[in-house]
């Protein structure tokens, strides 16, 4: 008797598992980083060769900056709305902006 509660238990378990597994591949497989919305003001929205532009998507003043491969460059002021840009060292290719 004890084998077989053991037996469904493990298949009921087994069965859940792969359920979940299939729904998080799924959820994941659309999302190709590009659609991901950056959290708080700060929003990165154009780059160059040594530049970053940064739109401050809120109604009050924030300082951001931008996310790079190594040192990230100091934080600048943006006003509600604006749109600003920050320098790059060369080769620096900014990920997105954030607040500081």
């Amino acid at each position: 008797m004890m084998t077989g509660l053991r037996t469904a238990f493990v298949a009921a378990t087994a069965a859940a598992l792969l359920s979940v597994t299939g729904a998080v591949t799924t959820a994941s497989a659309g999302d190709d980083g590009a659609s991901l919305k950056e959290p708080g003001c700060a929003k990165l929205v154009g780059s160059g060769w040594g530049y970053a532009d940064i739109h401050n998507a809120c109604g009050h003043t924030i300082s951001a900056t931008v996310e790079v491969d190594g040192w990230d460059p100091s934080c600048i002021q943006i006003g509600p709305g604006a749109v600003a840009r920050i320098g790059l060292e060369a080769g620096d290719e900014p990920y997105y902006a954030y607040e500081c």
